[in-house]
């Protein structure tokens, strides 16, 4: 997703007006309204260009924060699971989701909030202004798609963080009594999401290519249908429906070997339904904190050629070290232990993850380029299985299929297969629910599935408590609390069981 972020340079000021209170002022108005924006063609491309602020790594300064998958998103979920822990005591709100100490106060979960809700009021301008913009009748219809994917993927995480949400559907210019919304059940959110997800599946392309490489299309949509009706389990036959969709479109395959799949080069490559990308640090402009903090948060700090080019803020659970066979070549690509540092062998205090860390492309890093892949296809496969294991109440040929697919390629390095991870072969219920959660768990460590992982398998005390000895976990840890802040603005919002 690299191509169309040259747009960012022209829309910085843009996310003004498509997402926050502060778009409001007198001084804001005088540069662009909506009323006066959406002219032409290209002011559509930078108003949907201007929902991806919320997304990647635009800083957003009346939050403090970067966009949704910049750190908040994948941080958040690994460290409310058994995958990962803070490295030490800082006393913020992160180190209060390790230890299952957070509160309806906790700075993380009002950014994720907050940061959502930013974007789907961008969309929702999109959405309302787009049909009366003077342009190409298929272009329009593309760019409508992509709003309305946008929108339900964005409700898709608000429902998965926090239940029970306010359903907000028209652009809030201001904050008045209207937008004041009590919370809509899950049901209704989720009836919300796959309108704006089927409407998205029949609008946009199947493939895009040149300066629009990297944005959504249809196989993303179908794709997002099926992960989210498995989430809510309530129709598995769509979600299986749309992943044989895509299992037998011949678009998508696993790349051969485990350590291409985080290679720069091989973003938006053919594993990849759906990813956020960031850029290179800039400062072209002040409102824009480009580049990714998928490797600076878990890189030991400052031990490369003297740049600070690692945190080393969050470091894996050792359950979860553990628990990858020593020959599993994700766990080569996923871990590193010790590294050579100025010609000498460095042993670190604990694993770190480097599975985001191209060296070939960022040899010394800080922020990165790499893709944020929130669905490839080895999810698609695990998801497939996991769904014929739902409907058949045990594992099925086609179920073991998937499953050993992506097994099968943890085997290979550098084109030669090992002697670990068998197929699996039949199995009932329980036994081949376990063995799926937990090739999840090695598969997709660290890329945001984790947290949402457990509570769907209702696993999460369970393991959280095996990895953590000690943290409290409860069921009441299974969402995230309504933010007080917004419960303290609007009064109609109820509070989460337990919090």
């Amino acid at each position: 997703m690299k191509q169309f972020k040259k747009y960012r340079m022209y829309f910085a000021a843009l996310i003004l007006i498509l997402g926050c209170e502060s778009a409001l002022e007198e001084e804001v108005k005088t540069f662009y309204t909506e009323d006066t924006f959406y002219q032409t063609e290209q002011d559509v491309k930078l108003a949907i260009n201007g929902i991806y602020g919320h997304l990647g790594a635009t800083f957003d300064e009346t939050l403090n924060a970067k966009g949704l998958y910049f750190a908040n998103y994948w941080t958040a979920n690994a460290l409310l699971s058994d995958e990962w822990e803070t490295s030490f005591n800082r006393g913020d709100g992160y180190n209060q989701l390790s230890a299952m100490a957070h509160t309806p106060e906790n700075t993380i979960a009002l950014e994720i909030w907050s940061n959502l809700y930013l974007g789907i009021n961008a969309a929702n301008m999109a959405i309302v202004n787009i049909p009366d913009v003077e342009m190409d009748g298929d272009t329009k219809d593309d760019l409508l798609g992509e709003a309305h994917f946008l929108r339900g993927l964005l409700y898709f995480e608000l429902v998965r963080f926090f239940g029970d949400v306010p359903l907000q559907l028209e652009p809030q210019k201001v904050f008045t009594s209207s937008s004041f919304l009590g919370r809509a059940s899950v049901s209704e959110v989720y009836t919300q999401i796959f309108e704006d997800l089927s409407m998205a599946e029949s609008s946009l392309p199947s493939e895009q290519i040149g300066v629009d490489n990297g944005r959504p299309t249809s196989w993303s949509a179908k794709a997002y249908m099926a992960k989210a009706a498995l989430q809510q389990g309530e129709n598995l036959q769509l979600a299986k429906s749309k992943l044989e969709e895509i299992m037998t479109s011949g678009r998508f395959e696993l790349w051969e070997d485990y350590a291409d799949v985080f290679k720069i080069a091989n973003n938006n490559g053919k594993e990849v339904l759906f990813a956020i990308s960031f850029l290179e640090g800039t400062d072209l402009f002040t409102t824009l904190w480009e580049g990714g903090h998928l490797v600076y948060r878990t890189l030991p700090g400052g031990v490369y050629g003297g740049r600070p080019n690692g945190g080393g803020l969050e470091i894996p659970t050792m359950a979860l070290y553990n628990s990858f066979d020593d020959e599993d070549r994700r766990k080569e690509v996923t871990f590193m232990t010790e590294d050579v540092i100025n010609g000498e062998l460095v042993e670190f205090d604990a694993p770190h993850i480097v599975k985001y860390w191209d060296r070939v492309a960022e040899p010394l890093v800080n922020n990165t380029a790499n893709d944020l892949q929130l669905i490839r296809y080895a999810d698609i496969l695990l998801m497939y299985a996991e769904v014929l294991n739902e409907q058949n109440n045990g594992s099925t040929p086609a179920a073991l299929d998937a499953i050993n697919e992506v097994r099968k390629r943890a085997r290979f390095a550098d084109g030669v297969e090992r002697n670990i991870l068998p197929d699996l072969s039949a199995m009932g219920y329980e036994a081949f629910k376990e063995a799926i959660l937990e090739e999840r768990k090695k598969e997709l460590t660290w890329e945001g599935h984790r947290w949402f992982d457990l509570v769907r398998f209702g696993k999460l005390e369970e393991k959280v408590t095996e990895a953590k000895p000690g943290v409290p976990v409860a069921a009441r840890h299974n969402l995230l609390p309504i933010p007080q802040r917004e419960r303290d603005i609007n009064q109609n919002l109820t509070q989460n069981t337990g919090y």
